[in-house]
């Protein structure tokens, strides 16, 4: 990694913590969606709805969130590219 690509990850993430705090969450859990997933964490953290909104969206539902479901898909996701790749280098 060249210092440009982190200097632009670490901007990205304290861009999302901010944003993150703002509505009501963890910054640190912003910081990682920046850092981590760069512009997708940026337009994650921009489309969560404020903290108060969504719990109380989540005590008149039994639902899940958009956001919960997108992390499902993305964990799911994750893990299907990790079993690719054991697959891959087994063969």
């Amino acid at each position: 990694m060249n210092p440009i690509t982190i200097i632009i990850m670490i901007v990205l993430g304290i861009i999302c913590a901010i944003v993150h705090k703002n509505k009501g969450y963890s910054p640190i859990a912003g910081f990682l969606w920046g850092f981590f997933f760069s512009i997708i964490g940026l337009i994650v953290v921009l489309l969560e709805k404020d903290k108060e909104e969504h719990d109380m969206q989540m005590a008149n539902s039994n639902g899940l969130s958009m956001t919960q479901w997108l992390l499902i898909f993305l964990g799911i996701g994750i893990v299907l590219i990790i079993i690719f790749f054991i697959f891959m280098s087994l063969h």
